[in-house]
């Protein structure tokens, strides 16, 4: 039928068409998806990059300045600038940020620079970050001077070389001011750890290398004329590559110390697109292209492993394996290395009293020295281990030497750069007096009383006295007066301590402990003239603690 009421025909689409309006909304669909993810997980192109500025310690930043000209993405999304900057002069940086801008990343030697940042109040600086790079801390050495040592058919050991009777001459970078210091500090405690008296080997070691402390490392490889100095493997191994006539030899510490692990540290005040790039540059830097461009410059990994193209480092010890460093000591304890470190470096005045009794003639066991020659020996010794801004003067006693005074001033006080060699010339020109008693009391308040009036700020005051007995001076002082006066002459906001040294067995030790303690001082004993030279360096040692600071 053909009317209204009748029955309708269905129309049908064409399936040609429905197949190709369908694929068309499945390719739009997924055009769609894929650009919106695109966008979330692609690497956009940007069309002005970040520019990351990165400080690094002048050792590694030739290094990473390549690594960041030759990053697949680096210029993509971000440029990093890398400028070579000294890590102390940026920790004081970072202590005073409106003086300057800041980069957003810093690379130094070590974390030592970080934490000597949050010290000086970057409190918002982290005390640690990734390593991107190692180094172990060794000894140089000319190949001469270890092959005086034994080398290369062994290897050569820092005990070796900073033991007392060791002639080896000793240099270091300054501990106050680069890290391969702190650990030569360190290294040179545990290597004297085993000696009879530790603290006077170590004090003994310390100002041997004092006189060839430098503030940079780099300065020490212009003067290879000192036998072996602390120095990082790396720029051993670096010197080395030069094929300079002269080639260097490296001693390894056992037990180790603190190498340099060149952290990565990304500063306060980076931004999300500081911290994205940094993350980016650090991938970088941490993949074997990076890694390979870092042992080109004779860096290990951060793991310690050295490269497969770097050389084996000449000490007959060390090979390609991974290189044994020590954390770092905490704050505390690194506040104490430096403390002890600053007392041996730091100048002192000292004036000396020498004993010259008859009975300071009498001989050793041995008959090889009497006390008074192995007392003199002892003290040439260690005044050649005194800083030259050290203000030095002796003094001999008896008993009337002068009329009725017990004493002769030997050498005035006078800074060594000036005095040493009249100093050792009097020294070796002293005499015993035969039939000289010991005018002890008088002797030690005149001593006192000329040292206290000639207190030095800023230096270790001491007094030193060395004798073989005990007060023999009818005419003199009693202890009591003598003790009255010191009492009333001792200042604890200006110390200046009496240390003695007693020889033999004629020593009254209450006697002079009683009076060193009245000054805030110490007694050191030898029974025979062969100790002589050890407790010398232990009274040396104890100038590097001074009261209220240390406790005797």
């Amino acid at each position: 039928m053909s009317g209204e009421g009748g029955t309708r025909r269905k129309r049908f689409a064409d399936p040609r068409v429905a197949w190709l309006a369908g694929l068309l909304a499945f390719a739009l669909i997924a055009w769609g998806s894929f650009t919106y993810l695109n966008s979330r997980l692609r690497t956009p192109t940007c069309g002005t990059p970040a520019v990351l500025q990165v400080a690094a310690a002048p050792a590694i930043a030739d290094a990473l300045a390549d690594i960041a000209r030759d990053a697949p993405d680096a210029k993509s999304c971000y440029r990093v600038e890398v400028v070579a900057r000294e890590s102390g002069a940026l920790a004081d940086a970072l202590s005073n940020p409106a003086a300057e801008a800041l980069p957003q990343v810093w690379v130094p030697e070590s974390t030592f620079w970080l934490r000597r940042a949050r010290a000086k109040g970057a409190f918002q600086v982290a005390d640690r970050a990734t390593s991107v790079a190692t180094t172990p801390v060794v000894f140089a050495l000319t190949e001469a001077v270890a092959r005086q040592l034994g080398w290369p058919g062994q290897p050569v050991q820092w005990s070796s070389l900073v033991a007392t009777n060791s002639t080896v001459t000793l240099g270091m970078p300054d501990p106050a001011s680069d890290p391969i210091g702190v650990s030569g500090v360190i290294g040179v405690r545990a290597a004297t750890a085993g000696e009879p008296d530790p603290g006077a080997a170590n004090v003994a070691a310390l100002r041997r290398i004092s006189a060839n402390t430098l503030t940079r490392e780099a300065d020490l490889y212009q003067r290879l004329s000192v036998g072996a100095f602390v120095s990082s493997e790396q720029a051993l191994l670096t010197y080395n590559a030069r094929r300079l006539p002269t080639q260097l030899v490296a001693a390894y510490a056992r037990p180790a110390v603190p190498g340099l692990d060149f952290p990565f540290a990304v500063l306060p005040g980076a931004g999300d697109a500081d911290r994205a790039a940094a993350t980016r540059f650090l991938n970088a830097v941490l993949a074997p292209a990076g890694r390979l461009r870092l042992a080109a410059d004779e860096f290990r990994s951060p793991e310690g492993v050295l490269g497969p193209s770097a050389p084996v480092p000449a000490s007959g010890s060390q090979s390609s394996a991974p290189a044994a460093t020590a954390p770092l000591p905490d704050e505390n304890d690194l506040v104490q290395v430096l403390t002890a470190w600053t007392g041996v470096h730091l100048s002192a005045r000292i004036l000396g009293a020498l004993d010259i009794s008859g009975s300071m003639a009498e001989k050793a066991p041995t008959g090889k020295e009497t006390r008074l020659s192995a007392t003199i020996s002892a003290m040439q010794q260690g005044v050649g281990l005194l800083r030259e801004t050290t203000e030095v003067g002796f003094w001999v006693f008896s008993t009337k030497l002068e009329g009725d005074r017990d004493y002769r001033v030997l050498a005035p006080v006078r800074p060594l750069s000036e005095g040493k060699s009249d100093l050792l010339a009097a020294l070796a020109s002293v005499k015993v007096k035969p039939d000289g008693d010991t005018g002890l009391y008088d002797t030690a308040l005149a001593a006192y009383q000329d040292a206290r009036h000639n207190w030095v700020p800023g230096r270790i005051n001491v007094v030193l006295i060395a004798t073989d007995g005990k007060n023999d001076d009818p005419g003199g002082i009693t202890r009591q007066q003598l003790l009255a006066e010191l009492a009333k002459l001792n200042d604890p906001s200006r110390p200046l301590p009496i240390l003695f040294i007693g020889i033999g067995g004629g020593i009254d030790r209450a006697e002079l402990n009683e009076i060193a303690g009245a000054t805030g001082g110490r007694v050191y004993l030898s029974n025979e003239p062969s100790g002589i030279k050890s407790i010398f360096f232990s009274a040396l040692s104890d100038l590097t603690c001074q009261p209220p600071a240390c406790k005797r």
